[in-house]
Formats: structure tokens, C-alpha cells, sequence
């Protein structure tokens, strides 16, 4: 994979891996969009050079308008990150959750991060070095029971990384996956598990894309995914640790 000289999407791009992400692949001279909700973020980032578009994935209709816009304003696009993400913990089976935060949880994770690549591929595969990055989860591959809807949303980005990459054998776009370890960010604040910076995460990240690996992680969380295979039991006391 080349890494510069490309124009590239990255959703979830206000925060965490997507902008430390984002700020790297800048560095290397590449054009970097940042999706994101939030328009007063997407406003400072704008000044440090970024390209943003605001959209929330949560609603279908802004997914629509954001990929009309990308296909006129930046019809040389051919990175697609699909990073964004929310978790929410919560007793699934005995609390009384509102249904909105269920179904935000399942669009933004997974609804409409894949419309959003389906109404963006006719795109991409009229571009050379073209490629889709999806953003799963260790829990993808196993469940954690206080996130019963995160689990089931990132088992289902595994599951679309793998179909979309065989859906594609015959077109130019590469289907990559990335598993993060436990990371710093607003997302896990509170957590006591140990804990790579975005940074660091995505230093390990930007030598794997260069080979394009299919599965791009950490050694920990390899060995954690054939745990999961193998020990499911094992899986779930390691999940279980206080």
C-alpha cells in the first residue's frame, strides 16, 4: 500500500485512533477527511490542515448527504477508514435501557458504516491504491456481558470485513481489518485495564498497511483471538477480570 499521496475518509476522525490516525497519514503527505458529529471539533481541525465533513451516522439520511458530497468534492477518494464507534456498558438482560441508546449504538458502529461503503464504492473503484480499513473489536470475536450490543455490533464489522473482501476479489479495492488492543481514549476513560496510547497503537498500525495485512493488530491481541477460538471458557474469565 502506498501511504502518501492519497485522499483518504476517515470516519470517527474527531477523537481518539481515527485523529491520531488522521494525523499521521497527514504527516505523510496524504489529504485526510475527518468525519465526525461534532462541528465545533471539526472546526479547530480544519485549522490544523484537515479536510472535515460533519455527519451523523446515526441518521440515515445524513450518511446519504455526506457520500453525495464526497463524490463531488473529492471524486479522487480512495482510502475509506471506517473507524467510528461507541460503547456503551450496560446489563443488557436486567436493566431497562432506552431504545435509543441501542439503536445508536447499532448505527453508528455498524448501519451506517456500511451503507456509507456501499454508496462509496462505484467511487473508489475508479481510483488506483484503493482501499476500505474497517475498525472491528476483540470482542468481535468474543463477548464481553456488559457489552452485550457493542459485542454483537463489532462481530458484525468482522463479518462484513470478510464478506466485502471476497465481494471485492475481482475489483482493484483491498478489504483491510484493524483490532485494536484496550486504548486510551474518551471511550474507555474509567477503565482500569492497561491501556496503549492512540499514538503508539497507530505507530504499529502504519507499518502493517504498508504490507497490507488482512488483519492488522498487536501480538497480545492475536493471541487473544486464538484464545477466543480455542478457549472460549478462557476467553470469558480474561473478559471477566475485575
Amino acid at each position: 500500500m502506498r501511504l502518501s499521496d492519497n485522499i483518504i475518509l476517515i470516519t470517527g476522525g474527531t477523537s481518539g485512533i481515527g485523529l491520531a490516525l488522521g494525523k499521521a497519514l497527514l504527516e505523510m503527505n496524504n489529504q485526510v477527511i475527518l468525519l465526525g458529529r461534532n462541528r465545533e471539533k471539526l472546526a479547530e481541525l480544519e485549522k490544523a490542515g484537515f479536510e472535515t465533513m460533519s455527519c451523523d451516522l446515526n441518521e440515515l439520511s445524513d450518511v446519504e448527504k455526506a457520500s453525495v458530497l464526497i463524490q463531488n468534492k473529492y471524486p479522487q477518494l480512495n482510502m475509506l477508514f471506517n473507524n467510528a464507534g461507541v460503547q456503551y456498558n450496560y446489563d443488557f438482560t436486567e436493566s431497562v435501557i432506552p431504545l435509543e441508546k441501542i439503536s445508536q449504538e447499532i448505527n453508528i458502529n455498524i448501519t451506517g458504516q456500511i451503507i456509507l461503503t456501499q454508496l462509496l464504492i462505484p467511487l473508489l473503484s475508479n481510483n488506483s491504491n484503493a482501499f476500505i480499513i474497517n475498525t472491528s473489536s476483540g470482542l468481535g470475536a468474543f463477548p464481553k456481558p456488559d457489552g452485550v450490543v457493542y459485542s454483537a455490533t463489532k462481530a458484525a464489522m468482522r463479518n462484513f470485513t470478510v464478506a466485502l473482501r471476497y465481494a471485492l476479489q475481482k475489483n482493484s479495492i483491498g478489504v483491510l481489518e484493524v483490532i485494536p488492543p484496550v486504548t486510551d481514549t474518551g471511550m474507555t476513560a474509567g477503565r482500569t485495564e492497561n491501556k496503549i496510547s492512540a499514538d503508539e497503537l497507530v505507530e504499529r498500525i502504519i507499518p502493517q498497511l504498508r504490507r497490507e495485512r488482512k488483519v492488522i493488530t498487536v501480538p497480545r491481541m492475536r493471541i487473544f483471538l486464538w484464545i477466543a477460538f480455542l478457549f472460549p471458557s478462557l476467553a470469558n474469565k480474561i473478559l471477566s477480570r475485575p
